[in-house]
């Protein structure tokens, strides 16, 4: 950053500090940091029950608090949260009703929910049906299942579902789960005989850990896919990314990345590095990034984040699947 917005006059100086910033002796650490450093902006990849702390902290200092859930598909926002605080993430809603629409579109009948033993899982296969009631009314549910966190053996499950003549089944076990699925599901030839859809199987992290064993044709959704964007924005921020970390970028750098984007824009539109001046900035502001342009909605201060659905295939330019044949959802996916 430095050595791009440097040349216009915008130096930085980032301060970096670990933990969890949930109990009251790190939380007065961290303000007691705000204040030595004299600290303009707060960016953070964080746990959930961390966000709200931190984010009362930057409303006290009025700084604009820019954040990351790193358990952003479990993390919704109310639109009551302190006024400094700003989603730099994908919307757990957007994953979901892409999930519906596209499988509302293929030509089986009969769809399986697996489904986290959550509110949120709960919440989600409640709206999957209506959804795909409203969307495809000849659907036919063929059963749910609601699965503890962590599964120790997934036969009998998968077992249900094939026992229930599913055509479709639709999943959300998460990315840590997933490859262990996976592993069970392919003993049993489970994907050569079912349309399977995991909605984080598109994830970097899901791709990564499943490799050369992962199955072509599942469909899933992914928040980033810089194999497919072809934007000058994209191919710096992961040819950069590469070149220092011998890595892919996952969604917590990208989100980092895009922070800054927005805190510079911001200050250009501005013409301030105040901090308070940019705080009435960021609600609205439209900028470019790796993944297009992005919009931050005014009522909750999310970005209004595009997610990609598509099928996992092989190329030979990754050791990993990718998804292929992608459909784009834009900010229409947030809304109902």
């Amino acid at each position: 950053m430095n050595a791009r917005e440097g040349k216009q006059g915008i130096q930085f100086l980032l301060v970096l500090r670990q933990g969890l910033h949930t109990g009251e002796k790190e939380l007065k650490e961290l303000h007691k940091i705000i204040l030595d450093e004299q600290l303009h902006f707060l960016l953070g990849a964080m746990a959930k029950e961390a966000i709200l702390p931190v984010a009362k902290l930057a409303q006290e200092e009025r700084l604009p608090f820019l954040v990351f859930p790193i358990d952003f598909m479990e993390t919704i926002s109310t639109g009551a949260e302190p006024a400094s605080l700003f989603w730099i993430s994908p919307a757990p809603e957007a994953f979901q009703r892409a999930a519906v629409r596209t499988a509302a579109q293929f030509p089986q009948k009969k769809f399986f929910l697996l489904a986290q033993e959550s509110k949120i899982g709960r919440n989600w296969v409640k709206y999957f049906w209506e959804e795909l009631r409203r969307l495809k009314p000849h659907a036919e549910p063929a059963g749910e299942i609601f699965l503890a966190k962590k599964v120790g053996d997934y036969g009998p499950y998968l077992r249900t579902v094939l026992a229930a003549k599913t055509e479709v089944c639709v999943s959300h076990l998460g990315a840590k789960e997933w490859p262990r699925f996976v592993k069970m599901a392919q003993k049993q030839d489970y994907f050569k005989k079912i349309t399977h859809f995991e909605l984080e199987s598109g994830s970097l992290e899901s791709l990564v850990a499943v490799q050369k064993n992962a199955p072509e044709g599942i469909w899933g959704i992914s928040a980033f896919p810089f194999w497919a964007l072809g934007w000058q924005e994209t191919k710096e921020f992961v040819s950069h990314y590469r070149e220092k970390n011998h890595s892919y970028p996952g969604l917590e750098a990208l989100s980092g990345y895009v922070s800054v984007y927005a805190l510079v824009e911001a200050m250009k539109k501005g013409g301030s590095l105040n901090p308070e001046r940019v705080l009435r900035i960021l609600p609205g502001l439209s900028f470019r990034t790796p993944i297009g342009p992005l919009a931050i909605r005014p009522t909750d201060h999310r970005a209004l984040w595009p997610i990609w659905c598509g099928a996992s295939k092989f190329i030979s330019d990754y050791p990993f699947a990718i998804l292929g044949d992608l459909k784009a959802f834009g900010p229409d996916s947030f809304h109902p």
